[in-house]
This record gives structure tokens, C-alpha cells and sequence, in this order.
């Protein structure tokens, strides 16, 4: 089981912005961006809360970014991920997931069998 890392989060970072994105927050420590809005249910605590690896805006419509590690908790990240996916459509932007070398088969299937609408990206 791998983390994600600054690595990871650095390439999708250089990703986002060499696409020309405004905006870039993303979830990681030390780094020089803001952290993007977390999302929570009332009555959940700040471990529940759900939060974007990263959020930029594209001719002012907001998209999401998630870096797609093989997880046991697939509820988990699937109820994340269409989260991000229905935010993203709210607020008409799209919803990327990064998927590194070795990951990109086990995301692939969750997307088709959650119907999640995500643009896959290899890492």
C-alpha cells in the first residue's frame, strides 16, 4: 500500500498548472498553497471531514484533483470521489484523478462501476 507523497503531488501540481489553471490550493504540508475547502457532514468530526488532494479554477469554473491510490476502504474513497465528482458539476468544472504508474486499473474500475465522471490522468 502506498501513500501519497510529495512527489505524487508535485507532478500533479506541475500538471494543473502547466494546463494553465488559476487558483492551484492543494492538501499537503510545508508546501507554499493554500489547503483546499474540506467537506463534512454536520455532527461528523474534523477525521470524517473529506478533502480534495487538489482544487483549481479554469475560466472561473472550479475543478477538482484527487491522486487515485489502491485503498482497502473503497467506500471511503468512492463516497469521496463522487462527491468531488457532483461538486465539480456544480460548479461546472470537471473532476481529474491522477493515477500512478500501477493504479490507473483499480481506479479505471471504480470510476465504471460507481459511474463516476472523471478524467483519468496518468501520473
Amino acid at each position: 500500500m502506498s501513500e501519497k507523497d510529495s512527489k505524487l503531488y508535485e507532478k500533479a501540481i506541475d500538471w494543473v498548472k502547466r494546463k494553465g489553471y488559476s487558483k492551484v490550493k492543494a492538501n499537503i504540508d510545508g508546501e507554499d498553497f493554500e489547503k483546499p475547502s474540506s467537506f463534512m457532514q454536520p455532527g461528523d468530526d474534523d477525521e470524517a471531514a473529506l478533502t480534495p488532494d487538489i482544487t483549481a479554477m479554469m475560466r472561473g469554473n472550479k475543478c477538482y484533483f484527487e491522486i487515485a491510490i489502491k485503498s482497502d476502504d473503497k467506500i471511503q474513497l468512492v463516497t469521496k470521489w463522487k462527491l468531488l465528482d457532483r461538486m465539480a458539476a456544480l460548479k461546472e468544472g470537471k473532476f481529474y484523478l491522477f493515477t500512478p504508474h500501477g493504479h490507473r486499473a483499480f481506479a479505471n474500475r471504480l470510476v465504471k462501476k460507481h459511474d463516476i465522471n472523471a478524467v483519468l490522468i496518468s501520473l
